[in-house]
């Protein structure tokens, strides 16, 4: 009996109803959880068998390679860490009914992978899938082109008719029971919103709004939001969360406030894989749909505020994060890096000590960065050195094709002395053995030696052109953008200037 390693794979389209919001991990996915926990437990063949689950939930199935679980799984397979995939139906694994094809008519069969569809009773090891498989592959991305087109054209219909869509209510208001796409005030939050505006209008910075809500312990919206009952997006970081110059920035921007509905911000990016925001002109607008919390020139007042204060210098993007809270710290006057919870709370948060400066952070994780690519530099050099060392035996190559050559001129001797009778058959048979044999061996051994300098010279390439990429990076002396993206994936800082940094490759 063979020895699987199956992954349970498990998708949910951003186009189905998932009634639990988003982030949250939807009815459908646990019920094709257990629907595939039935079929295997129900196997004899696949008892005491390793199993792994991957899970994309709410990502379309039209599109291969911007589900990160899916990419995953299939790298898994391509290793031969996975050599069974079962899925609820096809349409689960993908709805492109040309690229599914592909999958299990050849990837899958050349990795030696069994695919499974339970409620499509395919089993590539027991059928071929044939045309009914075929057909069904095509109605499913039929209807994914189709259920994709009405999802949209509802959506752009009920923001043209001004309904809220969305999955949370922002801070200040709820949905209307009766109607869920309509929005009434939350009287509590609503007070708080409307003295953020006033505190505002009065000449307050963002800092000290935040410090004053800090202060007298009004919660920030994603608490209160969870306090209330409402399912958030970061309910684990809760006992971090704290009003921020950056979250009262977010709400004196948004012009829900004014009663207005703006809808259809975003679209997604195939190539990108994610979302993106649209231009603001194809943004839907509808005015009048709730009860305002702030007026509209109450409103044009604040944003005419942020425009006097835009900052002029070009945007850094800011890569350290407290490695109390795990927020992503703030930066001040050029290169001062704060946490922004222990700067808005009071003195006995242990983030308020965590702070430095940039370039002195930058310089020490440059420095590192170089130790370890010396050492892979090193390395290359060594392997040039042992490749150098075994160039010597490729010298050996003239004398074996000196000594072929002299085995085919003996050998077609031979062949004239037979014509001139002055050997006998037998004989000549014999030698003609000797000289074959000896001519088998010296090819064999060129070859070989043929190979043995490809290596070689493949490997000196490979080699150079690494020693190369890694003297460029020695040569930078400060840390770049691309050097980031590259090579950090975070770093973490404590208090007393300590840091973690998680990088993008083994050490």
């Amino acid at each position: 009996m063979k020895n699987y390693t199956i992954c349970a794979y498990m998708r949910l389209s951003d186009e189905d109803e998932d009634i639990f919001g988003r982030k949250v991990e939807s009815g459908s996915i646990t019920s094709q959880r257990r629907l595939i926990m039935d079929f295997i437990n129900s196997q004899p063949e696949f008892r005491g068998c390793k199993m792994i689950e991957r899970c994309d939930d709410g990502l379309s199935g039209r599109y291969f390679d911007t589900r990160p679980q899916f990419m995953d799984m299939i790298e898994q397979t391509k290793k031969g860490k996975i050599n069974c995939i079962i899925v609820k139906d096809c349409s689960r694994f993908g709805r492109d009914y040309v690229e599914l094809g592909d999958y299990l008519e050849q990837i899958f069969p050349f990795l030696g992978v069994r695919f499974i569809a339970i409620n499509d009773h395919y089993d590539s090891d027991k059928c071929e899938g044939g045309l009914d498989i075929a057909f069904k592959n095509l109605v499913y991305d039929i209807y994914s082109r189709e259920l994709s087109k009405k999802v949209r054209e509802s959506r752009r219909q009920m923001a043209q008719q001004g309904k809220y869509t969305a999955c949370q209510t922002l801070y200040g208001y709820r949905k209307m029971k009766k109607d869920k796409h309509k929005l009434e005030k939350d009287p509590e939050a609503a007070a708080i919103v409307r003295e953020i505006f006033d505190m505002r209008l009065a000449g307050m910075g963002l800092t000290d709004i935040a410090r004053n809500l800090n202060d007298r312990g009004i919660q920030c919206r994603i608490a209160y939001k969870h306090d209330k009952g409402d399912l958030v997006n970061h309910a684990g970081r809760l006992d971090s969360m704290c009003w921020t110059s950056g979250s009262v920035y977010q709400l004196l921007s948004n012009d829900i406030y004014t009663g207005a509905v703006v809808s259809l911000k975003m679209e997604f990016d195939r190539l990108a894989g994610k979302q993106k925001q649209r231009p603001k002109e194809e943004w839907i607008r509808v005015e009048g749909m709730h009860e305002a919390i702030v007026s509209k020139e109450e409103f044009r007042q604040v944003q005419d505020m942020f425009q006097l204060q835009a900052p002029t210098s070009p945007f850094k993007k800011q890569h350290y994060r407290c490695g109390i809270c795990g927020r992503r710290l703030n930066r001040r006057n050029g290169e001062d890096l704060y946490c922004a919870r222990g700067y808005f709370l009071k003195e006995e948060c242990e983030c308020r000590v965590v702070k430095s400066k940039e370039s002195y952070l930058d310089k020490i994780i440059l420095k590192d960065l170089k130790i370890k690519m010396q050492r892979v530099m090193d390395a290359e050099k060594l392997k040039l050195k042992s490749n150098a060392d075994r160039v010597s035996g490729v010298d050996a190559l003239h004398s074996l094709k000196n000594a072929l050559g002299s085995a085919k001129k003996a050998k077609q001797i031979l062949f004239e002395k037979l014509a001139d009778r002055s050997i006998d058959r037998e004989s000549f048979k014999q030698k003609k053995q000797i000289y074959d044999t000896e001519i088998a061996e010296l090819e064999q051994k060129i070859s070989d030696v043929n190979m043995a300098a490809q290596l070689v010279r493949d490997s000196e390439e490979a080699a150079a052109e690494r020693i190369e990429t890694v003297e460029s990076f020695l040569e930078v002396a400060e840390m770049t953008e691309e050097i980031w993206k590259k090579f950090v994936e975070d770093v973490f800082l404590y208090p007393g200037d300590r840091m973690e940094i998680h990088w993008n490759f083994e050490d």
